[in-house]
Formats: C-alpha cells, sequence, structure tokens
C-alpha cells in the first residue's frame, strides 16, 4: 500500500477541520464587534474567546501553534474590519488568541483531565482560572492598546474588557466545551426511549420558560428558567445542562436584541443591559454546571460503591469464615450465611441478640475489653482468640479479626468482625507438649521423658531397675529389606515392649533401635522375668508387611538394679555394660549387671 496516498485523505480532513473552526471563530468575532460594541468600544458578548479556548482544549497539544496562527489571523482580520481599525489589529488579536491560549494552558497544567466537567474541582478550577485570573491579567494590555487607539480612559476599558471576556468564559465554555466532546450524542445513545420522551418534554419547558422569560417586558421571570433548568439537569444530567444553556442563551440573545426580557425593565445603556444579559447567563451555569458536576460526581461514586457492595456480597457469600457486623451497643445486626456451618445457626438467629451471648462466658470480659479498646482508637485493627458456643453448645476456637466501622461523621456506630475457625490450630498448640515427648514412629516416650523419669525417680529415692534393649543386626535389615521394612520392625518391637510391662512402667524409644523401660520398684528377679519375656515375644513374631521377605529380627537386654542415691549415669552405664554382654554372648539373650 502507498503510503503517501493514505496520507492524503488525513491530510484534507484536518484542513477541512482547521477551516471550519476559521470559519466559526470568525463568525463569532464577527458577532461581537458588530452587535454587542455600542457606544462603549468593547464589545459586551465575547463568545470568541470561548470558541477558541474549547478548540485549544479539544486540539492535541502539538497542534496548537496552527490553531494559534489561524486564530490570530482571524482576529487581525476581523478588529481591522468590524473593529478598531489596524493600528489595534495585531496587538488586540495577539492579546485575544493569548488569553484563551493561556487559559486553555493553564487549566489543563493544573488540571491534565480537564475536558469533561464531572467534578466539583475541575468545575471550580476552570472557574477561577478562565473566569478571574486570565482575563483580569489581559485586561491590563488591551485596556492600554484601546486607550490608546479609541481615547478610552484606562480602567474603564480594563473593566469592560475584563467583564466581558469573564462572562464570555464562564457562560459560552461549558456549553460550547461539552457539545464538542459529544455530550448528546452519547446521551441519545445511551438513553431508554422513556428518557428520551421525558428529555423533550423537560427541554420544552426550558424554552418556554426561556420565552416567558425573554418573550415580554412586563415581568421580570428571571427565576423561571432557572428552576426548570435545575429540575431538567436533575434529571438528564450534563447533558440537560448543555442543553438548556444552550436554549436559555439563544432564547434570551434573541429577545434582548429584538427589545424584549428582563433587561429592557433597566433604566440603562444598551451596552449595560447586554453586561447584565451575559452576567445573568453566567450566574445561571455557576448553578447548573457544579451541580451537573456534582451529579456526574455522584454517578460514578455510586457505580463504584454498587461494585463494591456486589464484590463484597460475592466475598461474603462465598467466605468460609463468618463476618459479623455488630452495632455500637454490642447488638448483632448482620451475619454472614458461613454461621450455618461453623455455628449451627441460621443468619436470622443470631440478629439482634448480643453478640456476647454466642461467645464463652470465660472468654466473653475478654472480648468485650478489646472491643471497648478498638472503639476508642477507630482506625487500629484488633485480631483475639477466644471460644464461642455451637448451637450445640459445643465450644469452637476461633479468632476474630475487628475493625471500627465509621458513619458519615466519623464516629464510630459499631464494629466488623471476621472470625476464622482454629480449633484445628489450637488442637495442635494444646498436643505440643506430647508431641515434644513423644516419638513420633512409634508412639512410646522418647529420650527427653526417659532421662526427666529417671532422674526424678532417683531423686525421690526410688529403687528399682533399669532395661535397656537394642535390635540385633539392624543396620543389616534396614541395608538388605529397606527402610521402611526397618521402620516396621521397630513399630512391631515397640508394640511388643508396650505390651509386655507393667501398666505403671514407662516405654521409651532412645534412639534409633535403642529402648529402654525403668522399672521403679521392682526386684531384680521380677526385672528379669519382665526382660525375658520381651526377648522371648519378639524374637518369635512373624507380623511383618504382607508381600515382605521372610525376616527373623531379635533383641538383646541388659539389665542393671539401683538403689536409693544412685547417679543416672551409673545406673546407665551399668545397663549399658550388661547389654554389651548380651550382644558379645550371641545376641537375643538378656545379660544382668553384677
Amino acid at each position: 500500500m502507498d503510503i503517501s496516498a493514505t496520507m492524503v485523505p488525513h491530510r484534507l480532513a484536518r484542513l477541512f477541520s482547521a477551516a471550519r473552526f476559521a470559519l466559526v471563530y470568525f463568525a463569532s468575532l464577527t458577532f461581537g464587534l458588530l452587535l454587542s460594541r455600542f457606544d462603549r468600544g468593547v464589545a459586551v458578548v465575547w463568545i470568541a474567546g470561548a470558541v477558541l479556548f474549547v478548540q485549544l482544549v479539544v486540539t492535541p497539544r502539538r497542534r496548537w501553534p496552527d490553531v494559534g496562527m489561524t486564530a490570530v489571523a482571524c482576529a487581525a482580520a476581523a478588529i481591522w474590519w468590524f473593529g478598531f481599525g489596524p493600528l489595534a489589529a495585531l496587538p488586540l488579536a495577539l492579546i485575544s488568541v493569548g488569553e484563551a491560549w493561556a487559559a486553555a494552558w493553564v487549566v489543563k497544567r493544573i488540571y491534565p483531565r480537564f475536558g469533561r466537567l464531572q467534578s466539583i474541582d475541575e468545575v471550580v478550577r476552570f472557574l477561577l482560572v478562565a473566569g478571574l485570573l486570565v482575563p483580569a491579567l489581559c485586561a491590563a494590555p488591551a485596556a492600554w492598546v484601546i486607550h490608546w487607539v479609541a481615547g478610552l480612559p484606562v480602567m474603564r476599558a480594563w473593566g469592560d474588557w475584563f467583564g466581558a471576556h469573564a462572562l464570555g468564559f464562564i457562560a459560552f465554555s461549558p456549553p460550547l466545551l461539552l457539545a464538542r466532546q459529544g455530550e448528546a450524542r452519547h446521551w441519545l445513545q445511551s438513553a431508554s426511549a422513556r428518557l428520551k420522551r421525558e428529555a423533550m418534554l423537560l427541554l420544552g419547558l426550558v424554552a418556554l420558560a426561556s420565552l416567558l422569560t425573554f418573550g415580554q417586558n412586563v415581568v421580570p421571570l428571571v427565576l423561571l428558567p432557572l428552576i426548570v433548568m435545575v429540575a431538567t439537569t436533575l434529571r438528564l444530567g450534563r447533558f440537560g445542562a448543555m442543553a438548556s444553556v444552550i436554549i436559555l442563551m439563544t432564547v434570551g440573545l434573541i429577545g434582548t436584541s429584538a427589545g424584549f426580557g428582563p433587561t429592557m425593565l433597566l433604566h440603562v445603556s444598551t451596552w449595560l443591559r447586554y453586561e447584565v444579559l451575559q452576567g445573568y447567563f453566567a450566574s445561571v451555569v455557576l448553578v447548573v454546571l457544579p451541580l451537573s458536576a456534582e451529579l456526574v460526581a455522584r454517578q460514578r461514586l455510586l457505580e463504584r460503591v454498587q461494585a463494591a457492595e456486589a464484590l463484597h456480597r460475592l466475598i461474603i457469600e462465598r467466605s468460609s469464615d463468618v463476618i459479623i457486623r455488630v452495632k455500637y451497643d454490642g447488638t448483632v445486626s448482620f451475619a454472614s450465611p458461613s454461621l450455618v456451618r461453623l455455628w449451627g445457626y441460621l443468619p436470622e438467629e443470631v440478629v439482634g441478640r448480643s453478640v456476647f451471648e454466642l461467645v464463652h462466658p470465660r472468654d466473653a470480659p475478654r472480648v468485650r475489653a478489646s472491643r471497648r479498646s478498638l472503639m476508642d482508637t477507630k482506625d487500629a485493627m484488633i485480631a483475639a482468640e477466644f471460644r464461642i458456643l455451637r448451637k450445640n453448645r459445643s465450644e469452637l476456637w476461633v479468632e476474630g479479626s475487628t475493625r471500627a466501622v465509621l458513619d458519615h461523621q466519623g464516629r464510630v456506630n459499631g464494629t466488623l468482625t471476621l472470625i476464622r475457625d482454629i480449633s484445628g490450630r489450637r488442637e495442635m498448640i494444646d498436643n505440643l507438649p506430647h508431641l515434644a515427648m513423644t516419638d513420633p514412629l512409634t508412639g512410646l516416650a522418647n529420650r527427653r521423658v526417659f532421662d526427666l523419669d529417671l532422674a526424678k525417680g532417683l531423686a525421690s529415692g526410688q529403687s528399682g531397675c533399669l532395661a535397656l534393649f537394642d535390635l540385633d543386626h539392624f543396620k543389616q535389615i534396614n541395608d538388605l529389606h529397606g527402610r521402611a521394612i526397618g521402620d516396621q520392625v521397630i513399630r512391631t518391637f515397640a508394640q511388643v515392649l508396650r505390651e509386655s510391662v507393667r501398666s505403671g512402667d514407662n516405654a521409651v524409644r532412645l534412639d534409633g533401635e535403642e529402648f529402654a523401660v525403668v522399672l521403679f520398684g521392682a526386684r531384680i528377679e521380677d526385672a528379669r522375668q519382665i526382660c525375658e519375656r520381651i526377648v522371648a515375644r519378639f524374637a518369635a513374631t512373624r507380623d511383618f508387611p504382607a508381600g515382605a521377605p521372610v525376616l527373623h529380627a531379635t533383641v538383646s537386654a541388659g539389665l542393671a538394679r539401683f538403689d536409693p542415691g544412685s547417679s543416672p549415669e551409673a545406673v546407665m552405664t551399668a545397663a549399658d555394660t550388661a547389654l554389651y554382654h548380651a550382644k558379645s554372648d550371641g545376641r537375643n539373650r538378656l545379660a544382668v549387671a553384677a
């Protein structure tokens, strides 16, 4: 494809757009200069500034020089032919164009997204810049030029320029800007047929009110159009505000030019009548424009609230945790559906009840105190573990994460709590002491329990016997048959050991294939019988995994007696020496320390 060929329509479109702007801008200049200069020299109704301001706002910054040069040429020609003549044409053209340029640049600088008039902040910044600051500054050089070519006093020229241009920006820029943004087209595309019929009726009422106001000179009905326009704006939004302002301005300018309207009741000059008319237009814009912006902002806020509510509802309905909202006095105002599964209550069964009725009586004071502290700090979040009572009166450990809920004045009016079931975690915490004292493979007590038990017994002056056991050739079992078989051999011996000792004796796995039993109060003969029974039972055991090779596992044992006052180290050494002799004498036997 020839790229140059595709560029031709684009260039033609840009030329057409530039020509259209030049024609509209020149027409607005001509209208102001021919129809509203009267006897004061400065045009009273100045639409041209708003036309150029809007063009710059909707045009990319890189094309502003082209727009500016076109505007200067149009302004110089219009001022030369219809205004102050050739001497003032170029200076006043530069000032007038520079004024709109500065207003657009400053507004876009302090509010980069300017153009949709969707918030009060955007509207206020536009009014301060385009309706006050820039016209006031540009009126000074313009006043000196007008004084130089027309002899008008400087302060009077400054006031005339500032009033006309400031009111022109305020009155005409918003409807022109919204029209250029396609507000009417977007609204017509999205509005329902019923809303369009309402729009025709409301805008017809605006036109009728404008005609009643500017079609007679008897009664000054200046508030009548405003009342209808406010109602139209409230119902139709920015489109209603824009259309109402355009209708009012059109009817007002035509009626005033024909000698009708409230301004004709003023016994003042024609120039001042138009100045008052433009001030009236600006006042109407200052009422309906912020109103429409606030409506847009509230509509966007409502959309965000509705989206957040939908997300909130989805989270609540799908969450496995319980979500409870509680009023300031502790009364439950909302409970999520997960309440049924976890607590047994239907949500409606707890709404209206005190939340503390659901908390375990022992934990209720602590929960109440933490909630009171939270409501005093407002912005904090408190997590607490406590027990709740299910509908069947069983206890359930939960963790509640609570945050204060504020009203529109920032005062605490309740709390919102996310409650999670932590019964599994609490059970694990409660079992930690047991787990710390237990061998995980066999379920027997571990070396820590053995050391504490032996030392405590000896310190209390008890006598008895200590038996040590060691599985024979256990390394070979692991090497030949694997660790799974080795673990089964260890578990099997642990079961034999547990079943063979007395009910009060504590069987212990010391480490690996080593085991021990402290037989407090046992005589050596009784201890010997217990140990021999253990050795014999294990040697006869064939209870190993199905499919495993034929396996004959045995155990050797060493037995030592201890008396009150013996040290744990001495007792362990004696039993270990006896175990060594049992191993040396052929294994699968018991040896007793001398």
